[in-house]
């Protein structure tokens, strides 16, 4: 379910505008799936971080693979969450996740 905003995403694609795409396909899932809209907040903001971070300065194949590796564990991360079902895991991740994210 979240593995899949990436797959438009690899290290020669991991461009901004690819990464701008990912952020607004998960804002637009926030409307399209309420049960998991903290999640897909959290995937658009990680997206949109790189956006922010890198619109307008030069990006090098190796910036982009290790944000691209970032964003995947990310994703990976909330992936097995929610996969196993207990909300307490769920919680776990989404905290987990805003840590790194505050971080940045």
């Amino acid at each position: 379910m979240f593995i899949e905003v990436a797959n438009g995403l690899n290290e020669h694609s991991a461009s901004v505008r690819s990464f701008e795409a990912c952020a607004r396909e998960a804002r637009e899932r926030i409307a399209g799936e309420p049960e998991h809209a903290v999640a897909w907040l959290l995937v658009s903001r990680a997206a949109q971080a790189f956006v922010d971070a890198y619109d307008d300065q030069p990006l090098t194949l190796d910036v982009a693979g290790q944000a691209l590796e970032q964003f995947r564990d990310l994703l990976q991360t909330l992936e097995t969450a929610y996969a196993g079902g207990s909300a307490e895991a769920k919680v776990d991740a989404l905290n987990k996740i805003a840590l790194r994210l505050n971080a940045m």
